[in-house]
């Protein structure tokens, strides 16, 4: 038993999806709240601070100017005539205290009485000296204050004179400024935002909840990675079209199979999804893709390929896409299956005819031996030299032998053991075969396209000839591989009675068959040759002499062909 990876295992959240996103948006609302909030607050505190400073300044000269502010600080008993004034002029002028100081610092008149005659603690120089002076004033009884300071002018002899300072201040409260902000009512905006947020974000919760099952970001994330690995490790092709034949997705073997440009590339190499009408793709399988129908099991031929191809129409769940619903194409290659069915096909055959050989063999030694015990010694050594002559022939590959005729030397070795087993296949079936191979040094082409040649082309003659309604002398078969003139010549012909004059305009095509369907399925072995053989630039030729007659002719790579292959002996048996 394996053991399972603990350590690969992704440990579920307890936060869903919509419950980050709802939190997310608060904490987003607060964070945008409180820098709002402060600026807003520092914008007006700079405004509220710069229109009362200059008006209590503007305050403290009217109160500088009246005579009767003059006439109090020139006054004998100064205090007596200004300090009625210091809530008077408060209250008319709506500022929060008015005081008057005298040259000397001391406090002359005072909201509160008990502060008269009491010293101003800081620099009053500025202000004797004729210049206004305002500060922000965060002690005393008053708090945080704006407070201005101007000189009082009086006639003196035959000029004036700084005789007093007058003192407005104005209480400047932080709640005014925060609300002047607005920000009771920029708080209360922001939660109705999030009031409204959280609302949109159960409703988002409920469609993520729905269209994720429940999974959170890392399950999700997890699942596709393994997805994807598995879809691009696959050895089935599979293609999400889309509803405009617009390629959504494929994995690296529908790329192989379909010859696909990379993904996130158009047909043409530029940047962009791929579309059905660029890629070139035989019109059948094209047509098929671009319908969105169902397909099961259909046969497709494209360069090189027989292809399986299932279509079926897919939607996610929830989701409406504004070009329609788009299918799910899987494919993988018939060829392959077709030739590993007849590599098996082939051994089977083998297996047969080596189990009757063994037979053969042990009922010649069983006549050998009762001979030997007879005396009869020529008889037996007549008999073991007939079989020693049949089975060291070296002949051309007649079946009229009780074995199939040695490999030999020979340019394709793998052709020679294909035919070789053909035969022994051929005698099994009750079928003569001879083949010839005339090649005596490589072609050039690969094992696997000479053998889906001949392979299909034997496999054909075969089953025309092995029809047990023909006569005896009509079950044969006769191959032949040779090169001439730049030229490989393939030619097999049987002694069945040949397609049908309707037959054979669709002999070639992809699922056309007249014989009931075996392992590897029905009407792909010809199909194969013919698109073998167009895509190494040959021909294949069918002609009615003696029996029937399959020739394909190949150019060989290592020279270049002639204008046409030798006109001699292109059907000779």
């Amino acid at each position: 038993m394996g053991t399972v990876d603990r350590g690969a295992r992704t440990p579920k959240h307890p936060w869903s999806i919509a419950r980050r996103l709802a939190v997310a948006h608060l904490i987003g609302l607060m964070v945008i709240t409180v820098v709002l909030a402060a600026f807003s607050y520092l914008q007006t505190h700079q405004t509220v601070y710069a229109l009362e400073r200059g008006n209590v300044l503007a305050t403290a000269h009217l109160i500088a100017g009246e005579d009767r502010i003059r006439e109090g600080f020139t006054a004998a008993d100064p205090t007596s005539a200004l300090q009625p004034l210091t809530t008077e002029l408060a209250a008319q002028a709506e500022v929060d205290w008015v005081t008057f100081f005298g040259t000397d610092y001391s406090r002359v008149a005072h909201r509160d009485p008990a502060q008269n005659g009491t010293r101003y603690p800081e620099d009053l120089t500025d202000v004797l000296s004729g210049r206004d002076q305002v500060d922000t004033v965060a002690t005393g009884p008053a708090g945080l204050s704006l407070r201005a300071l101007v000189p009082v002018f009086a006639p003196v002899g035959e000029g004036t004179a700084v005789v007093g300072i007058v003192g407005v201040g104005h209480r400047v409260p932080e709640l005014d400024i925060a609300v002047a902000a607005q920000i009771p009512r920029l708080f209360l905006g922001m939660a109705l935002i999030a009031v409204l947020g959280l609302a949109g974000a159960a409703l988002v919760g409920r469609y993520l909840e729905r269209t994720t099952h429940g999974l959170g970001p890392e399950e999700l994330a997890h699942r596709f990675a393994l997805l994807d690995t598995a879809l691009h490790n696959a050895n089935e092709g599979m293609v999400l079209v889309g509803g405009d034949g617009e390629l959504k997705l494929y994995n690296d073997r529908a790329a192989e199979l379909l010859a696909l440009p990379p993904s996130g590339r158009t047909a043409h190499g530029a940047p962009g999804p791929a579309h059905l009408a660029d890629l070139g793709l035989p019109e059948p399988l094209a047509r098929l893709m671009a319908s969105g129908r169902d397909a099961r099991d259909e046969l497709f031929a494209v360069p090189g390929r027989i292809l399986v191809v299932n279509q079926h129409p897919t939607r996610l769940t929830g989701a409406r896409p504004a070009d329609g619903p788009g299918t799910v194409v899987t494919l993988y290659d018939r060829t392959e299956v077709q030739d590993m069915n007849r590599e098996l096909e082939t051994t089977q055959s083998l297996t047969d005819a080596l189990r009757a050989q063994t037979h053969e063999h042990g009922n010649r030694l069983h006549t050998v031996l009762s001979l030997l015990e007879l005396g009869r010694l020529d008889e037996a050594r007549g008999l073991l030299s007939t079989g020693l002559s049949t089975g060291l022939s070296t002949g051309a590959g007649s079946t009229a032998a009780a074995q199939p005729a040695p490999l030999g030397p020979t340019g394709e070795p793998a052709i020679q053991a294909l035919l070789a087993a053909k035969a022994a296949q051929a005698r099994e079936r009750g079928v003569r075969m001879d083949y010839r191979l005339e090649v005596d040094s490589p072609t050039g082409f690969s094992t696997q396209d000479l053998v889906t040649v001949l392979g299909n082309l034997v496999d054909n003659a075969l089953d025309a000839a092995a029809d047990p309604t023909r006569p005896a002398q009509d079950r044969w078969v006769d191959a032949e591989a040779r090169t001439d003139s730049g030229w490989l010549i393939v030619q097999v012909a049987d002694g069945g009675p040949g397609p049908s004059p309707e037959a054979r305009a669709q002999m070639f095509d992809l699922g056309f068959s007249t014989k009931p369907a075996g392992l590897a399925g029905r009407g792909i072995g010809l199909a194969l040759v013919r698109q073998t053989v167009s895509s190494l630039g040959g021909t294949v030729d069918l002609a009615l002499d003696s029996g029937t007659v399959l020739t394909v002719e190949l150019p060989l790579p290592a020279a270049p062909p002639p204008d046409h292959p030798p006109p001699g002996d292109r059907h000779d048996q």
